[in-house]
């Protein structure tokens, strides 16, 4: 291609090079635990692919999670709330709503140990 005078960009001053484009960073696939981020933040790596794993396997047999299951599931993964007592909590979360929403085998006290 050829540049004459009605092709030229009037902001570049003749002789000058176009300033380099931005380069495309390649994006982060996402993940079923994104909605989820503040509150796996405080896990590592390994603790945060865990459980982004579980709740993959879980939504899959109809598990979605609210906020407060979300914090529990992180709170045993950081020993700061036992397996146990996250099921308690669990059971009367359950009791306290109406509805059903399709809870899965992760709020078990199995899933919680992941034994």
């Amino acid at each position: 291609m050829t540049v004459t005078p009605a092709t030229a960009r009037s902001d570049v001053p003749p002789g000058s090079s176009l300033p380099d484009a931005p380069t495309a960073q390649p994006s982060r696939t996402p993940t079923i635990g994104d909605k989820y981020a503040d509150l796996l933040r405080p896990l590592n790596n390994r603790q945060r692919r865990a459980i982004v794993l579980r709740l993959t396997f879980s939504f899959y047999e109809g598990w979605r999670p609210s906020r407060e299951e979300m914090a529990d599931l992180v709170a045993v993964e950081l020993d700061t709330l036992n397996a146990d007592e996250a099921w308690r909590r669990q059971r009367l979360r359950a009791l306290s709503t109406s509805g059903h929403r399709g809870r899965g085998p992760s709020m078990s006290p199995e899933g919680l140990t992941g034994k």
